[in-house]
């Protein structure tokens, strides 16, 4: 091979590298943003363990969960920091950054918050948007209590869908917890 006498490389030597590069990089990225959707997925479904835990405690003191009809809407969740402090935070929906117009019962990146019936809350749900980060849910104000038939079934008047990683990490569906039926 015809070396420069000053050790430089030469320009193929130099393209051959930066695609080889190229290639290792389109390999990397993908599996990269995996992962980071997993995580996020993760983070979502454990902040939807510590907002329920905090709502059962709730519960346990008042005989009944917080009320959904609450406006301005981020105050839904409220009562569980004061005046007792059952969370010392609300954690955000990691999945709800912008404001989606998705109805009146979400505000900007808090998660979805439901309990019914509206006089006295004996059941809650609650919902991430999910990694497609759209609301796949009719409006969870008017959720009805767990029952099989209504998840992903518009005859049950409702169309609740869940989140499946199965479908591809970026699938349709919302991660719920519901007080009725813990399908996490």
């Amino acid at each position: 091979m015809n070396r420069d006498p000053l050790g430089a490389f030469t320009l193929i030597e130099l393209l051959v590298v930066v695609a080889i590069i190229a290639i290792l990089a389109a390999i990397a990225l993908p599996n990269f943003l995996e992962a980071q959707t997993r995580s996020k997925v993760s983070r979502a479904k454990a902040d939807l363990r510590t907002v329920a835990v905090a709502l059962e405690a709730y519960a346990t003191d008042n005989n009944k969960y917080p009320s959904s009809t609450l406006v301005p809407l981020f105050l839904r969740l409220t009562p569980l920091t004061s005046p007792v402090a059952y969370l010392t935070s609300v954690p955000l929906d990691v999945f709800n950054t912008k404001d989606t117009g998705a109805g009146p019962f979400r505000s900007h990146g808090n998660f979805a918050y439901g309990a019914r019936p509206i006089d006295q809350e004996s059941r809650y749900a609650l919902t991430s948007d999910g990694p497609d980060r759209r609301a796949d849910h009719f409006d969870i104000s008017l959720y009805p209590g767990y029952s099989e038939s209504i998840w992903e079934n518009p005859s049950s008047g409702f169309d609740y869908v869940r989140y499946d990683p199965t479908n591809g990490t970026i699938s349709r569906g919302d991660i719920w917890r519901v007080s009725d039926y813990n399908f996490q």
